[in-house]
């Protein structure tokens, strides 16, 4: 069942905050990309239009699709500036 974009985008961002019990053990993360095939799909709801999509759970049965949506998502830390802080 494919979801609203964001939902998916949340997810993907929310499964590698684990990855910072890494920085308590010397090593430092500051980037991640993924790169990853994804089924989506324009619907119009609500008097609006919604992009949903999800990862692919079964690539056979989209194989009358010539190639696959691809997600392209990078997560970079960015340090504050000073007047930010």
């Amino acid at each position: 069942m494919l979801r609203e974009l964001h939902e998916v985008i949340c997810e993907l961002q929310s499964s590698v905050a684990p990855m910072t019990v890494a920085a308590s053990a010397g090593l430092r993360i500051d980037g991640l990309e993924l790169n990853l095939p994804l089924d989506m799909a324009l619907v119009l709801r609500d008097g609006g239009c919604a992009l949903l999509a999800d990862l692919p759970r079964n690539t056979a049965d989209a194989a009358w699709e010539r190639a696959p949506s691809r997600l392209h998502l990078t997560l970079q830390a960015t340090p504050l500036a000073q007047e930010q802080a």
